[in-house]
């Protein structure tokens, strides 16, 4: 009788110290009232004296409990049936911030240039939720999924959905914070603010797509943070270690640049980790000066390459300069690969993105194709903007034309090279912009612009004289002709915000 006695008490205190979490399965009242019924009539054929009216636990009322991890979402005794997948933090207690922004365009440009098509086309270009959420007053997370062109539709399969960065940072100081996950790569100033919003003009800087392979983000983890110098002055650093570029198998080439050799968010392709960092200095609000270094090993051990390992290292300036309505900002960069040469494909799996960006797949690679690793490319813009907002306007339309509303006028110059060596690369790209935005509000904006593109010459080894036989292959048969660069001018049309 005492073991019985024992076992039922500690039965009783059992039950009672669980009740919270039996609460959560879902119990009918009848029920819940019945085994309280239980526990009090089992408590008094011991002996004890069971709590009275409110101070026995109130099963199922859990408006006022504050979650206890590893017990309220628990397994076992915290399964609540078909309700179990609403046992999360967050649904009691939302704290996750969702916003984003869409991008929609209309392009044409004579011939085709990049990221504007030789026909008239609509394009969806851009729908990217954000999420952030402020975990602890030190654990944050932000997070951005992309859809692109629509996304991968089964009949077309010309979009893409994929992460754009998704990072937890934890925070000890301004200057001193924690950062992992999928980061944005912090190369020069564009990619850390390519948002179109935030943009005025509809095509981004070409050597922001080549050279620089924006949007560009990596697996891995880092510091980054904040010091002021001065009152006025402040500088801010990032730096990362990440699983670097892939451009194994023709992925790293003269005719797409390092776009084609971002490596993968999962995996570190060729299992030697890259380094990227950026420091800028802002002396005082309007001015902005920084520095940026990618380096790491770009290619395996295979065959192709005699078992040597190569390393790509990118460099960036850029600087930005606001003085009343004008604003004039800038980036150069510049490639330098270990390993430079002319090499054949072997067959096999590789990650290829679209000519025109709007997707990246697994292909099966054919054997022999002939490609060029270059030794040195580079690339930059020159941007300069004009704010302005006619009063007239705003006097006459106030309810189109606000205090913050705002016309740009935008010139752009850009140039990206992605074989430095070569005076007759087909890839050689040169662009003039012109264009024209309005900002009913800072965060939207509808955009107007016109390019000027230039698309580098070729030459090509031409028969001259001879008898046009197979056997006839004498030097002073030949000669070289060049073909002139091709031009793709058109215009570009773009609406998008924040929201």
């Amino acid at each position: 009788m005492r073991r019985l006695f024992i076992a039922g008490t500690i039965t009783a205190l059992m039950i009672v110290a669980h009740l919270p979490a039996l609460a959560q399965q879902g119990f009918t009242p009848a029920q819940k009232e019945e085994m309280r019924k239980m526990l009090r009539d089992m408590m008094r054929e011991r002996g004890m004296t069971p709590p009275a009216g409110e101070d026995m636990p109130a099963m199922g009322d859990t408006t006022k409990e504050t979650p206890r991890f590893g017990e309220t979402f628990s397994g076992g005794t915290g399964l609540m049936g078909g309700r179990t997948i609403y046992a999360r933090p967050f649904v009691k207690a939302p704290k996750t911030i969702i916003g984003g922004y869409i991008d929609f365009s209309l392009t044409r440009c004579q011939g085709g240039a990049r990221d504007c098509r030789a026909t008239l086309e609509f394009d969806q270009e851009r729908f990217v939720p954000f999420f952030y959420s402020q975990v602890t007053d030190r654990l944050s997370v932000a997070a951005e999924l992309e859809v692109e062109h629509g996304g991968p539709q089964s009949n077309q399969s010309d979009g893409d959905i994929k992460m754009e960065f998704a990072t937890m940072d934890y925070r000890f100081s301004d200057w001193f914070n924690l950062r992992g996950g999928i980061i944005l790569v912090p190369m020069g100033r564009f990619n850390l603010i390519h948002d179109s919003p935030l943009n005025d003009l509809p095509l981004r800087p070409m050597v922001s797509r080549s050279i620089l392979p924006s949007t560009f983000a990596e697996s891995g983890i880092g510091f980054f943070g904040t010091v002021y110098p001065t009152a006025l002055s402040k500088v801010d650093y990032e730096f990362y270690v990440v699983n670097g570029f892939d451009g194994r198998n023709g992925q790293l080439r003269e005719s797409s640049g390092t776009r084609g050799s971002r490596g993968s968010l999962s995996r570190d392709r060729n299992e030697n980790k890259a380094i990227v960092s950026r420091i800028s200095f802002s002396p005082r609000l309007g001015i902005e000066m920084a520095g940026s270094i990618h380096h790491g090993q770009w290619n395996d051990e295979s065959s192709i390459y005699n078992g040597e390992e190569y390393d790509l290292t990118l460099y960036a300036i850029d600087g930005n300069l606001q003085r009343g309505p004008f604003e004039l900002q800038g980036e150069a960069a510049w490639a330098g690969i270990q390993g430079s040469g002319q090499y054949q494909t072997e067959a096999g799996l590789v990650s290829t993105q679209a000519a025109d960006d709007s997707m990246r797949r697994q292909i099966l690679q054919q054997e022999g194709v002939d490609y060029v690793v270059p030794a040195n490319m580079s690339g930059y813009y020159v941007q300069l903007n004009y704010h302005f907002m006619p009063r007239m306007l705003t006097r006459t339309f106030p309810g189109y034309f606000g205090q913050d509303s705002t016309f740009t006028g935008i010139v752009r110059w850009g140039k990206a090279d992605t074989n430095t060596a070569s005076d007759f690369n087909p890839n050689d790209e040169e662009r003039l912009t012109l264009g024209i935005n309005f900002r009913p509000i800072e965060d939207s904006v509808i955009k107007f612009a016109y390019t000027f593109n230039t698309i580098g010459q070729t030459r090509e080894r031409i028969q001259t004289a001879g008898d046009n036989t197979p056997d006839d292959t004498s030097d002073d048969v030949f000669g070289v002709r060049t073909n002139p660069g091709l031009t793709g001018s058109g215009f570009q049309f773009n609406l998008s915000t924040y929201f």
